[in-house]
C-alpha cells in the first residue's frame, strides 16, 4: 500500500507516491500553478496532473499534505474534515501565499479521491515545544492576549527530517543530540534543536521574518519603514 504526499507551496505543487512505511519513494511529480487570476484554475490542474501521473503506481491509501501554517490548534498531523479546513482558511492572514493554497489542493484531493482519508501535516507543530521566553515577543501583554501576538516557527517538518536524518547517520538517538538546522531554500530559516525538541527559531509570527531569503528581506530595522514614511 502507498502513501501520496502533497506539498503545495506558493509557485509549484510536489507530488510524492510512497510505500506506506515511508521508506520508498514509488513516484514523483511536479506541476507548476497559475499566478493571480489563473492560479486557482492551476490548483486545481496541478492536482489532477500529479494524480494521474501517480496513479500508475497503485491506489493511495491515504493523502497526506503539508499545511505551512496551524497556528496554535494544530500541534500534530490531523484527519482533515470542513472544520479543519476552516481553520486552515482562517489562518491565511498569516501564511497568505501558502495555506489558501494548501487548502485548495485538499479540496481538490477530497474530489478526485473522496473515498481516501487526507491527513494535513503543519509546519509550526515541531515548534510547539517553544518556551514562553522563545515565543513570546517584546511587545505590551494586550498584544498576545488579545491577538495571540506570537513566534510560531515554521520548516517543521524539514526540521523533523533532518533531526531524525542526522541521528541516523551519526548512530546515536535523536534524545541526545543537539543540532542547528538550516533549511535553505527559497525561504529560509534556522533553529536549535536539543532532545529532539524545538528549542529557538528564526522565523516568526510569519514566514517572513528572520533570515535573508528568496523573496522576503527577513528581518530588517523597523526604523527603516518609519524613515521611509
Amino acid at each position: 500500500m502507498a502513501v501520496l504526499v502533497l506539498n503545495a507551496g506558493s509557485s509549484s505543487l510536489k507530488g510524492s507516491l510512497l510505500e506506506a512505511g515511508g521508506s520508498v519513494t514509488i513516484g514523483r511529480a511536479e506541476s507548476a500553478l497559475g499566478a493571480d487570476a489563473s492560479k486557482e484554475r492551476g490548483v486545481d490542474q496541478a492536482v489532477r496532473h500529479i494524480v494521474d501521473e501517480l496513479a500508475r503506481g497503485g491506489r493511495p491509501l491515504a493523502v497526506g499534505h503539508r499545511v505551512v501554517h496551524g497556528g496554535t490548534r494544530f500541534r500534530e498531523p490531523v484527519r482533515v474534515d470542513s472544520t479543519v479546513l476552516e481553520s486552515i482558511e482562517a489562518l491565511a492572514e498569516f501564511a497568505p501565499l501558502h495555506n489558501p493554497v494548501a487548502a485548495q489542493v485538499i479540496r481538490t484531493a477530497q474530489a478526485l479521491l473522496p473515498d481516501i482519508p487526507q491527513v494535513a501535516v503543519f509546519d509550526t507543530a515541531f515548534h510547539a515545544t517553544l518556551e514562553p521566553a522563545q515565543y513570546r515577543y517584546p511587545v505590551p501583554t494586550a498584544w498576545f492576549e488579545e491577538w495571540g501576538i506570537r513566534r510560531f516557527g515554521f520548516h517543521g517538518i524539514s526540521v523533523a527530517w533532518s533531526t531524525a536524518r542526522a541521528a541516523e547517520l551519526l548512530g546515536r538517538p535523536a534524545a541526545d543530540l543537539q543540532l542547528v538546522v538550516a533549511h535553505l531554500g527559497n525561504g529560509c530559516s534556522v533553529t536549535a534543536v536539543a532532545g529532539g525538541r524545538s528549542l529557538s527559531t528564526s522565523m516568526g509570527l510569519t514566514p517572513l521574518e528572520g533570515l535573508m531569503m528568496g523573496t522576503r528581506p527577513g528581518s530588517i530595522d523597523p526604523g527603516i519603514l518609519l524613515y521611509l514614511l
